[in-house]
């Protein structure tokens, strides 16, 4: 089950950032951001099912509430800092109001966030 929820997750993840590379080809930058925060919850829903606490999180506030744990733990800035980043493109989906270099950089943001193993080994 476990690998299962991981797979899931980490196909939603890959889905949601091609979307979201569409969607900005195509200036939908509304759309394009909550992709990307979509993106960004379901990696951090690997990296909890993944990890020693094989943790299930189910809402918003849950995700935050993991990343700033693992952000205290290993004593790293950068996880809060890409979260709060990554809570603004959410922002945008309703607000629309971002540019299109933002919610490029956000994508950046996501892709070093996916790519930090030491998130899913506590």
């Amino acid at each position: 089950m476990k690998n299962g929820k991981m797979r899931r997750y980490a196909e939603l993840s890959d889905k949601y950032i091609d979307d979201a590379k569409i969607l900005l080809k195509n200036s939908d930058l509304a759309q394009a951001s909550e992709r990307l925060w979509g993106a960004f919850a379901s990696i951090v829903k690997v990296k909890a099912v993944a990890s020693k606490r094989n943790k299930q999180i189910k809402t918003h506030d849950g995700i935050s509430f993991y990343v700033s744990s693992i952000s205290k733990e290993l004593k790293d800035e950068s996880l809060i800092n890409a979260s709060l980043t990554v809570n603004a493109m959410h922002q945008n989906f309703y607000e629309n109001s971002l540019t299109i270099e933002h919610v490029r950089k956000r994508l950046k943001t996501i892709r070093q966030f996916a790519w930090c193993p030491q998130i899913a080994a506590n």
